[in-house]
């Protein structure tokens, strides 16, 4: 199986983090997924990549 993460998004975008809502600018040839927060830690996602749209339809989800 080979690895599509992140194909066809272009090299331009920004990584967010799902915990505090830091965010930078991605850095071409660096996925956002090996990049990590610098306040607290956690690994960063790809804002409109599959991950960002999976957190977001699961904060949704919750009932509080």
């Amino acid at each position: 199986m080979s690895d599509i993460r992140g194909r066809g998004m272009g090299p331009a975008g920004t990584c967010v983090c799902l915990k505090c809502g830091y965010s930078i600018s991605k850095r071409r040839g660096v996925p956002c997924l090996d990049e990590k927060c610098p306040k607290c830690g956690a690994a960063l996602v790809r804002k409109g990549g599959e991950h960002y749209f999976n957190a977001n339809k699961t904060k949704k989800g919750r009932t509080e």
